[in-house]
């Protein structure tokens, strides 16, 4: 999987997406957000990863961008300029990011793609096209649960919201039989880590679904109930804080 080509897809779909939209549409997944909200986010978000790669400087999450009418064609523009940048930034390149994980410029095209990817979801929630208005592919779906793994579950220790993990817990993406273990590190943050690989059998609970069902879910996408989980362990963790 290339996550330049896929991200560029993600991009031109969501730009689709806010060109078909009137605007106002209320974002079910992202409460109190319209379309034009979520158009503004999304491209924000671009302009924010595309500065950190020119620059190679830790920002603060951006504010205050102007958003010019109309803001599908705005979108597109903020796409196009990351996209640009993303290929011409070497992936090896020191870069920082905000989870302060895997520093290097390869990090920003793989967030930006799921990034892109669970808002096309809610761009298409809110025009009523359903979760079918963007079937994601189950190779895309796998390395997004990863990221949520190994990276949100960081981040969101750091921020103070630690996903409520006791023990170890095993994800298996049903369709294409990959498995990962989530465990404390053993360090005074007790942060959640992917300790082990998928096959490790000491586990304390375990959480099934097709690739594209964890991940979903795993962003609060997709009812959490639709998941089947095994055990106290696994379901205290699927219920509480998971990304921000």
């Amino acid at each position: 999987m290339d996550p330049v080509l896929e991200l560029g897809t993600a991009m031109h779909r969501f730009a689709e997406l806010s060109a078909a939209a009137f605007g106002n549409e209320p974002v079910p997944s992202c409460p109190g957000w319209t379309i034009d909200d979520l158009t503004e986010h999304v491209g924000t978000v671009h302009r924010w990863a595309a500065a950190i790669l020119l620059s190679g400087q830790r920002l603060d999450d951006p504010h205050g961008v102007l958003v010019t009418e109309p803001r599908s064609e705005w979108y597109a523009s903020t796409a196009s300029a990351l996209l640009e940048v993303v290929r011409a930034v070497p992936a090896d390149e020191p870069t920082p990011n905000f989870a302060r994980v895997q520093e290097t410029a390869a990090f920003w095209p793989r967030r930006q793609m799921h990034e892109t990817t669970i808002h096309v979801v809610d761009a298409s929630l809110a025009l009523g096209l359903g979760l079918d208005g963007w079937p994601i592919a189950p190779e895309l779906a796998a390395d997004g649960v990863e990221e949520v793994l190994s990276v949100f579950f960081a981040r969101m220790t750091a921020r103070g919201q630690r996903p409520h993990l006791r023990g170890r817990v095993r994800f298996h993406a049903t369709d294409v039989d990959q498995r990962w273990v989530v465990g404390e590190a053993p360090d005074s943050l007790r942060t959640p880590v992917l300790q082990f690989d998928g096959s490790y059998t000491g586990i304390d609970g375990e959480v099934r679904g097709t690739a594209a069902e964890l991940y979903l879910g795993l962003w609060g996408r997709l009812d959490r109930d639709r998941l089947v989980t095994d055990g106290a362990a696994a379901r205290e963790l699927v219920a509480g804080p998971l990304v921000p």
